[in-house]
């Protein structure tokens, strides 16, 4: 397997082997031309593979300035961005978003409360792993009932609340003479 260090001795010329304190200078504007200067390189994609591949977060390498890279890396928009490339999210950016993503599901859920109680409060409680709050039940049972007869009502099925439907229903096992009398509603 051929390293990047036996490519750039093989070719002759690069100019981050003639001048190599651009491509490692604390100044950006100096790592931006240094940057600049790798596009004409014909090692610039081994040189990028590289870096990522052993982490870098200093210096200049294939044209891409790890230090401004490395600089967003622990917030929500360095997770975003290691995803937008395709690449693993550092421990740092995971948690960030971990973190982002839990504050923003308590803000929904806040919201969801001040309503009485939702569908998407009950969704967001079991999202997070937590019992759902009597409120939110309740709005999930009544979401729950609303589906039931809607599917009863699309197969041709008598559309009954569950009251009625008990009281107009012998229970098994139990003569008709014993029954309750029906509700009236």
């Amino acid at each position: 397997m051929t390293t990047l260090h036996d490519l750039m001795i093989r070719t002759p010329g690069l100019p981050c082997r003639l001048d190599p304190d651009a491509w490692f200078s604390t100044d950006a504007t100096e790592r931006h031309g240094a940057a600049r200067q790798c596009h004409a390189c014909p090692l610039l994609l081994a040189c990028q593979q590289h870096a990522l591949a052993a982490g870098e977060q200093h210096g200049v390498w294939g044209g891409v300035d790890f230090e401004a890279r490395a600089a967003g890396c622990g917030t929500d928009r360095g997770y975003r961005t290691h995803t937008r490339r395709q690449e693993q999210p550092c421990p740092l950016c995971q948690a960030a978003h971990d973190e982002a993503v839990e504050a923003e599901r308590r803000r929904l859920l806040a919201v969801a409360h001040a309503a009485g109680g939702t569908v998407r409060g009950y969704l967001m409680h079991r999202r997070m792993g937590e019992e759902a709050c009597v409120p939110c039940k309740r709005a999930q049972g009544r979401k729950s009932a609303e589906r039931r007869r809607a599917a009863r009502a699309a197969a041709g099925a008598p559309v009954t609340e569950l009251g009625d439907r008990r009281a107009a229903e012998p229970a098994p096992g139990v003569p008709v003479a014993a029954q309750p009398a029906s509700r009236a509603a």
